[in-house]
């Protein structure tokens, strides 16, 4: 995917990892219950990228990114 439609292709979900489930809640309502016990996940907020490749930009490449839609808010 390129890193300019990266943006179009993420959505913004809440993650609980207790009791052994980490509980994806997606911003219509609906739910993911995956069974898994890692205690690396923190709860909280995440973004989910659909891509067909397993690469996700590069920290240069997405601040390039920001860069470019702040500029494009200001004009």
């Amino acid at each position: 995917m390129q890193t300019e439609r990266l943006v179009d292709h993420q959505i913004r979900v809440e993650v609980v990892n207790k009791d052994g489930f980490l509980t994806v809640l997606f911003p219509d309502g609906q739910q993911l219950v995956w069974p898994t016990i890692d205690k690396q996940i923190p709860p909280g907020v995440f973004y989910l990228t659909l891509s067909p490749t397993p690469v996700l930009p590069t920290k240069q490449e997405l601040a390039r990114l920001v860069l470019q839609e702040i500029l494009k808010l200001e004009t």
